[in-house]
């Protein structure tokens, strides 16, 4: 049986929320035990609009590639915050926005801005400044396709909270260091544990 590509990509700078990063979500009514996080990006920033299109590109690829041809109707990781806002009452600060959620059953690495691994008492939280790797995991469930993102490691680039293991996934940018673009690549499986395996040249 041939060994399928996962198209791996690294999301634009966003803001984290609803993050379950340091422990699983466990415990409440919704909880599905795994390690996730849900990024928010403003279009208005520098090179959001371009990776966004790029992740959608990804996405594409990704689902012709399980089904043959592009589904006429299948789930997008990339949520659209102006439809969530006319869908849904309380949802007006999604509006303008950009968000994806990525979650695993394993915890990803974490890193801060200049590629270091985050000691053990930092942790990434709602609110801090991210960017997030993962691979594009297309399903069906239910009758309906989709294509997922399975989160590899976290990138910590702005702690905005009063509060792992790291990677070489992310290339140095100015921003929160322990010392004081998306760019899609095939690999043969999806990670199978902790990300402590990223490749250097993912960007």
């Amino acid at each position: 049986m041939a060994k399928k590509n996962f198209i791996k990509v690294v999301t634009p700078v966003g803001t984290a929320q609803y993050a379950w990063l340091a422990r699983p979500d466990t415990g409440h009514e919704f909880s599905d035990g795994k390690y996730k996080v849900t990024l928010l990006m403003n279009p208005e920033d520098a090179g959001v609009k371009e990776a966004i299109g790029k992740i959608n590109e990804a996405v594409e690829d990704a689902a012709i590639a399980e089904w043959g041809k592009l589904p006429k109707v299948y789930r997008s990781p990339i949520k659209n915050g102006d439809d969530i806002a006319d869908e849904k009452e309380g949802k007006e600060d999604l509006r303008g926005l950009y968000m994806l959620t990525t979650k695993s059953k394993f915890q990803p690495g974490m890193v801060d801005a200049k590629r270091n691994e985050l000691p053990e008492d930092v942790f990434v939280s709602s609110g801090d400044t991210i960017r997030v790797s993962a691979v594009l995991i297309p399903y069906t469930a239910g009758g309906m396709k989709g294509v997922a993102l399975q989160l590899r490691n976290v990138q910590l680039l702005e702690q905005r909270t009063a509060n792992g293991d790291g990677g070489d996934e992310f290339d140095d940018v100015d921003g929160y260091s322990t010392e004081f673009a998306v760019s899609p690549l095939n690999q043969d499986t999806p990670p199978a544990g902790p990300s402590d395996e990223a490749e250097p040249d993912d960007f």
